[in-house]
């Protein structure tokens, strides 16, 4: 919600999948963008094949109106279904933002190619560093078990030993924050 607020979007439609992890993160993404002052235009469920969703996201970005954004809270096998049709749908242009659901790949590049250009959240550490941290390629190159999806363990990991020793000053400090591998722990 913050980075497409930032981004200057106040209208989004949000693709949602089924399961119960999917509607949290959409409630969360609605709680969110509301209290900035975003609005979400409309809510696509996604599931069916690829003729009928397109007839229904169609419908759904009519109904919605102009919208600024997509928020996509599906798996990745869905994520990969859908994203084809956006631009179908007159969405091609528009920011496109993901739950770290996405990452679920397939590990075929030609497969995962649709998913191009689709922002995602992920930890500082594996993306762009973290200060005292050596960089996620140089310990994947060391540590064979801190290598692909297992570095965000490694990161996970850092950040539970982080907390252990910083535990009595987050603990005492309203305001007490640690800068860990996934982000600022409070």
């Amino acid at each position: 919600a913050d980075y497409l607020f930032a981004r200057k979007a106040q209208r989004v439609l949000v693709l949602a999948g089924s399961d119960e992890g999917m509607r949290r993160a959409v409630a969360a993404f609605r709680e969110r963008f509301g209290e900035r002052g975003g609005v979400v235009a409309e809510t696509f469920d996604v599931g069916g094949d690829a003729t009928t969703q397109l007839v229904r996201l169609q419908a759904a970005v009519q109904k919605a109106g102009q919208v600024d954004a997509v928020f996509l809270a599906t798996r990745a096998s869905e994520a990969r279904a859908v994203a084809p049709l956006l631009a179908s749908a007159g969405l091609g242009g528009k920011p496109r933002v993901a739950t770290s659901q996405l990452l679920a790949g397939t590990g075929k590049a030609t497969e995962d190619s649709v998913l191009d250009g689709i922002a995602y959240p992920t930890e500082p550490w594996t993306a762009r560093g973290v200060p005292g941290l050596p960089s996620a390629a140089s310990v994947a190159g060391r540590l064979k078990t801190a290598r692909g999806p297992a570095a965000r363990l490694f990161a996970f990991g850092y950040d539970a030993w982080l907390i252990t020793a910083y535990l009595e000053r987050l603990a005492l400090d309203a305001n007490g924050e640690v800068r860990g591998a996934t982000g600022t722990l409070r």
